[in-house]
């Protein structure tokens, strides 16, 4: 067991360095939403503080969205059509454990990216952590392997690039305008302000406001780290029944 966890922690380190010599990855992950959060905090915000927490969350918040949607959604799709998963599977190592390694590379890229901007918003503009640092993180973990489990759902069924692009986008627009991350709540009919923590980044935008303002902990957040847990279990399962659609024989023919 030990020896198995060993090689995919391994795996999972080469794969990031392959994904961080990856130019444009590195630029839409770390400086795209970085540039954009610096932007608004110093030029857009008027120098409030509340603002600037609000703007942090939600910022940061459709960094981890769009770039788990992109990186792991439309990343694995493209893999997938350059035959480079029918080249794992000559490796010596199980093509499952590959697979994992693949999707934990990506989703920690979305993480480390969402990370920097948050100590980002810290060390320039003073945006507290009233919950301290184990409350965002949590909040941030289950946040990006949230949208990367959405992602991998995305690619086991897209059958080609451009249809991926297509369903992310789909599903990436209407979470922004819905969520309460590009409006806020107080913008939106009282009937769905009730009921938009079931998109799964309302949970997200919520628990860093909560840790931000109010200074929520992990303790705190356990019911939005759960359900975004479910998110996550259940766009994997639905993933992988996906995902072994792609036999031997279709992939070598791909």
């Amino acid at each position: 067991m030990m020896r198995q966890f060993a090689q995919l922690v391994r795996l999972t380190a080469v794969f990031m360095r392959l994904l961080l010599r990856d130019h444009q990855l590195v630029f839409w992950n770390f400086g795209f939403f970085l540039v954009l959060l610096l932007v608004f905090l110093g030029f857009l915000s008027g120098g409030e503080s509340a603002v600037r927490i609000a703007l942090t969350a939600a910022i940061v918040t459709i960094g981890v969205m769009a770039n788990g949607l992109f990186s792991v959604g439309i990343g694995l799709t493209a893999a997938r059509k350059r035959g480079v998963f029918r080249r794992y599977r000559l490796m010596p190592v199980p093509f499952a454990e590959i697979m994992l390694a693949s999707v934990l590379a990506r989703t920690l890229v979305v993480l480390l990216a969402a990370i920097v901007q948050v100590f980002a918003a810290h060390l320039l503009f003073n945006v507290s952590w009233r919950g301290g640092i184990a409350g965002w993180l949590a909040i941030l973990t289950m946040g990006s392997l949230t949208f990367g489990a959405i992602g991998f759902l995305i690619a086991a069924f897209a059958p080609a690039v451009h249809v991926a692009n297509r369903i992310v986008n789909l599903v990436l627009i209407p979470m922004m305008a819905l969520s309460g991350t590009s409006l806020p709540m107080t913008m939106m009919p009282a009937s769905w302000a009730k009921v938009h923590w079931l998109l799964p980044a309302a949970p997200v935008v919520d628990g860093l406001t909560a840790v931000f303002v109010q200074g929520d902990g992990v303790i705190d957040n356990l019911w939005r780290l759960g359900y975004l847990g479910i998110w996550a279990l259940a766009a994997y399962a639905i993933g992988i029944s996906g995902w072994r659609r792609y036999d031997t024989e279709r992939m070598e023919s791909e």
